[in-house]
């Protein structure tokens, strides 16, 4: 071959065998990221980095991430038509205040200071959810937090770990069973807690003694009562909280 020929040869395109060249899966095809390229100037002279789709969302994205959002904003309109007017400044004579999944509950009684802590994170009951009076098909999920109950003298604190009971058996109507929630467990310490802290376990506690204690609490307000309405309290705000999330979800995605 001369050296014309040879170089000619080497000019051409080589065709590969396409003999066995599988597809890309559909796995692969969803995990390929679609690059946005609506980058001209807007109106007002900044480049709007929106995809050119309509989605809204910002910069890139995938497939799933557009229909996450658009899932998203459908939820957020029906959730937050359930929403409540807000968390209340006080439960009975208790003041409330809160903190991300921290709700804290405080009043004076006497020389006493008392005070209520949760967090109501993992709270709602998913498995005997309450049935919703105004629409019987509907159900509202409740919030059922154990919450520590510390009466505090001075640097002395007498404090409770209360749970909520099981509900009772229902007939004609009306739920029969004792209280609404119970001592988990009791210490009393002075200063800060700490692990080498003594604590009894309710199940222990003479039954007089028990009733006693109970008794101790219903006079500083803390009842059956109380309890039902502080289970309603934790119940509007994890919603809140859960609706806060989605739309934070939301924005993510959206890259806002």
């Amino acid at each position: 071959m001369s050296l014309l020929s040879r170089c000619l040869s080497r000019l051409q395109p080589r065709i590969l065998p396409v003999v066995g060249v599988r597809a890309p899966s559909r796995a692969l095809a969803r995990s390929l990221v679609v690059l946005c390229s609506n980058n001209r100037p807007s109106r007002s002279g900044r480049t709007s980095h929106l995809c050119s789709c309509g989605c809204g969302i910002h910069g890139m994205h995938t497939r799933g991430d557009r229909e996450l959002v658009e899932f998203l904003q459908e939820e957020i309109v029906v959730e937050k038509k359930n929403l409540k007017n807000g968390i209340p400044s006080h439960l009975d004579d208790f003041s409330i205040k809160v903190k991300d999944a921290e709700v804290t509950l405080t009043k004076k009684f006497h020389d006493e200071e008392i005070t209520i802590s949760l967090n109501v994170n993992h709270t709602v009951d998913t498995e005997m959810p309450e049935v919703n009076v105004d629409q019987p098909n509907e159900t509202d999920l409740a919030s059922r937090p154990s919450f520590e109950v510390d009466l505090q003298i001075g640097s002395k604190i007498l404090s409770f770990t209360c749970s909520y009971t099981p509900p009772g058996d229902v007939i004609d109507g009306q739920e029969q069973g004792g209280d609404v929630f119970g001592i988990n467990e009791l210490t009393i310490y002075e200063g800060e807690w700490n692990d080498e802290t003594y604590c009894v376990s309710g199940d222990i506690l003479d039954g007089m003694m028990y009733d006693l204690l109970m008794n101790m609490l219903e006079e500083r307000g803390i009842t059956n009562e109380f309890a039902e309405k502080l289970s309603g309290l934790c119940s509007d705000y994890e919603h809140t909280l859960y609706v806060s999330l989605l739309q934070q979800v939301q924005d993510f995605v959206k890259r806002k």
